[in-house]
């Protein structure tokens, strides 16, 4: 009876993760729905309801009856920007043409629905957590490639995404996708990095998560791309120490690694014999991805990338960041006063979202916005010392993600960032109140185990 009540409870916190999921990273899967299989091509209306859906899934059986603290700081300062959002958006407008309050408001609403259900959430779901993304970024990424595969108009060399609109010009959006693909990583690499994970979903974890490293690398964003790098730095830098490091060494040398490391390289050599084309596509990505950022740089530095008749241009992306840092130049110069309060709601795109904060919503927008980052770097470089659980070592890594953004695209007060955001209010810089079972820093090892050498007299 006590197990099928651990079961049963076990499937209720799956629910509750579920909802944290399509909240999160419900894109990827709403755009397969409503675009690919046309259940309803550009309706936003579908959007919103698959986003109540996950806020209903959310809802435990004990809400309203039994709150959980917070981190409180980073909730007081997240809801005071928000709140600041809104104040500005009624009373002072920077876009004379700004006609989009209830749709501004939709997004307002839910992450601060979010953020309450999140309150609501008992902190077991951690236990359950990892599962649940490992399985919902996998099957987001089988509808990506089931879109890509029956899209007539999606050629090899295009971002991977799916096309939104019903013509062969449809643009599409690869940032949810390249999200969805990098907290894929991040949860199989948890999974496979525990000493106590069972030896078949160390299997899947792999399968998967090798599927998001190749969606992550067809996507072609820098983002998400730079946030891997910086995440796997971290991890090497906060976990791995010179005894594993010579513990690695000792193991690779003995007769069964070689033969499973021979092994290895005659299956990869046998694979990319017979399919070839797919090791082609790969490189020519990751050929095409490095070209496009060193044309980037040259543009940058005034250089010529191919010979004398070419010059090196940057591409919109960059270049639209390049007119946002001489516009704040600008600003600091002749009307650094105009800082105080900011410019107003939405005055002016950057793409910079850090910066933005402070054109736009003033010394106090960039205060709480660049708090609460600060706030999450902060607890995720503790978080990545100790690793306390699977849940706060997730968000941690996942911050990278989210901390790259922040000075690399979108804007301030998208819910892209708070609801990401909320989630991290919510679970980081409170480890300390979790209930023992939940603390599994003693299950995770990430390297062999260095044998302890009992002290000489």
């Amino acid at each position: 009876m006590r197990k099928f009540l651990y079961f049963l409870e076990t499937i209720d916190l799956m629910r509750m993760v579920l909802g944290i999921c399509i909240l999160v990273d419900g894109y990827p899967l709403i755009f397969f729905f409503r675009e690919t299989l046309k259940l309803a091509p550009g309706s936003t209306v579908f959007t919103a309801a698959v986003f109540a859906v996950g806020l209903i899934l959310m809802v435990p059986f004990t809400v309203l009856r039994r709150l959980y603290r917070p981190n409180m700081t980073m909730f007081w300062m997240g809801l005071g920007f928000i709140t600041l959002c809104i104040a500005y958006m009624f009373t002072y407008l920077g876009d004379p043409g700004f006609r989009d309050y209830d749709k501004d408001m939709i997004y307002y609403a839910y992450a601060l629905i979010f953020l309450f259900l999140l309150i609501n959430i008992p902190n077991d779901i951690a236990r359950v957590f990892i599962l649940v993304v490992v399985l919902f970024t996998f099957v987001s990424n089988l509808g990506l490639i089931y879109s890509l595969i029956t899209n007539p108009s999606w050629a090899i060399g295009q971002r991977a995404t799916i096309t939104l609109g019903d013509n062969d010009d449809g643009s599409g959006n690869p940032h949810v996708f390249s999200r969805n693909a990098f907290m894929g990583v991040v949860a199989c690499a948890i999974w496979l990095i525990r000493s106590d994970t069972n030896i078949l979903l160390r299997i899947f974890a792999l399968f998967a998560g090798v599927i998001n490293l190749a969606v992550l690398v067809l996507t072609q964003t820098r983002s998400s791309i730079l946030a891997l790098i910086i995440a796997i730095t971290l991890f090497l830098a906060f976990n791995v120490r010179p005894p594993q490091i010579r513990a690695v060494v000792r193991g690779i040398f003995r007769p069964v690694t070689l033969g499973v490391v021979a092994l290895g390289v005659v299956g990869i050599a046998l694979f990319l014999r017979r399919y070839y084309d797919v090791y082609a596509v790969l490189y020519g990505y990751v050929l095409g991805f490095a070209e496009r950022n060193l044309d980037n740089i040259y543009a940058l530095v005034g250089a010529k990338a191919q010979g004398a008749a070419y010059k090196a241009t940057l591409d919109d992306s960059a270049a639209n960041r390049s007119v946002s840092a001489l516009f704040f130049s600008n600003v600091v110069t002749g009307h650094i006063h105009m800082l105080i309060l900011g410019f107003g709601y939405k005055y002016l795109y950057l793409d910079v979202p850090v910066l933005e904060s402070l054109t736009n919503m003033g010394i106090l927008g960039f205060f709480l916005f660049g708090g609460v980052n600060a706030m999450c770097l902060y607890y995720a470089l503790g978080i990545m010392r100790t690793n306390p659980n699977q849940l706060s070592v997730f968000l941690a890594y996942f911050y990278m993600l989210i901390m790259v953004a922040a000075f690399t695209g979108g804007r301030p007060n998208e819910i892209s960032f708070w609801i990401p955001l909320a989630l991290m209010t919510r679970f980081m810089g409170i480890e300390h109140l979790f209930p023992e079972y939940l603390q599994e820093h003693r299950h995770i090892v990430y390297a062999p185990a260095v044998p302890a050498t009992s002290p000489t007299n």
